[in-house]
């Protein structure tokens, strides 16, 4: 048992190799290639079992997978600490990627997507692949609306800087919280980020009227992370309540704009919302992002005087 010991926690520091290996009842051996034996004895004898489905972790080219254990031997420790101890797994662990279930319930996969954030990883949803992309069927156009992306934020950006600053004076003027609001989305590929809107405390209504809340997305956009006009920017949360066939999707790009907001698509069902975007994916054009920017112009000028 002592020899064990030594072999598997080389790489690990003294702090955390005396947390992993401080009760023989927690773990029989760990390594870090993230396999756990010694498990199954420990939890027939507790209620961990109990708690809810554990992850099977495994090290794969520098990349951390991490999935829904099917068997109790393939449970991992992680599977039933606190978010401490997983916090100083994840900093030590030489993984720069991590790629997650979307088995897992909303607050597990947040504290993952935090964590990750946190120490400077990368984390993925593990979602079925989709080819139907724009990026595969015509390269070089992306290629130009993507540059095209970059080059518009970055002058917004320049150019409103004093509505920026404005905005932020009025928002710390009338709320002691921070300025800008960050919510975990779904991006390209199933890329976990966060999309940064306004706080809108009381000039809520006056900002959300024009839209103005949304204005610090254009970093989510110079960031690569978003477009203006892509598919509807899906929550943790409705990302696991929806399909496998759905979640294809979440392999496009989000936008601040999109088919779903020109076509007044937040009353509709998730299927009809998935059937207008696999179309808008299936016939992407140019032309037709130029369209739905103009259209969301139009339909946010409208919407002021008819109010």
């Amino acid at each position: 048992m002592a020899d064990s010991h030594k072999s598997t926690s080389a790489t690990a520091t003294p702090d955390l190799d005396k947390r992993l290996f401080g009760k023989k009842q927690f773990l029989a051996q760990v390594n870090w290639n993230y396999q756990v034996t010694g498990f199954k004895e420990y939890a027939t004898q507790s209620s961990v079992g109990n708690i809810g489905p554990g992850y099977k972790v495994k090290l794969r080219q520098g990349q951390l997978l991490v999935r829904q254990a099917e068997k109790l031997e393939d449970i991992h420790l992680l599977s039933y600490r606190n978010e401490q101890f997983l916090a100083e797994w994840l900093q030590y662990s030489p993984a720069a990627l991590v790629r997650i279930d979307t088995a897992f319930d909303e607050l597990r996969l947040k504290t993952w997507a935090n964590l990750c954030n946190r120490f400077g990883k990368r984390i993925f949803l593990r979602i079925p692949r989709y080819r139907q992309l724009p990026e595969y069927s015509t390269p070089i156009r992306w290629w130009l609306k993507r540059s095209l992306d970059w080059a518009i934020a970055a002058t917004l950006l320049i150019i409103l800087s004093p509505l920026f600053l404005m905005l932020a004076a009025l928002i710390c003027i009338s709320s002691p919280e921070s300025v800008i609001t960050k919510q975990c989305c779904v991006g390209r590929r199933g890329k976990l980020f966060y999309i940064y809107n306004f706080r809108s405390p009381a000039w809520g209504s006056w900002m959300l009227k024009y839209n103005l809340d949304k204005l610090p997305q254009l970093f989510n956009i110079l960031q690569g992370n978003m477009s203006f006009v892509g598919r509807y920017p899906q929550t943790l949360y409705e990302t696991i309540n929806i399909s496998p066939q759905q979640q294809q999707l979440l392999n496009a790009l989000p936008g601040i704009t999109g088919i779903w907001q020109v076509k007044n698509q937040f009353g509709l069902s998730l299927a009809d919302k998935f059937n207008t975007e696999q179309q808008y994916l299936k016939n992407w054009s140019l032309w037709k992002d130029l369209k739905i920017v103009l259209l969301t112009i139009v339909n946010t000028f409208l919407r002021q005087v008819n109010s």
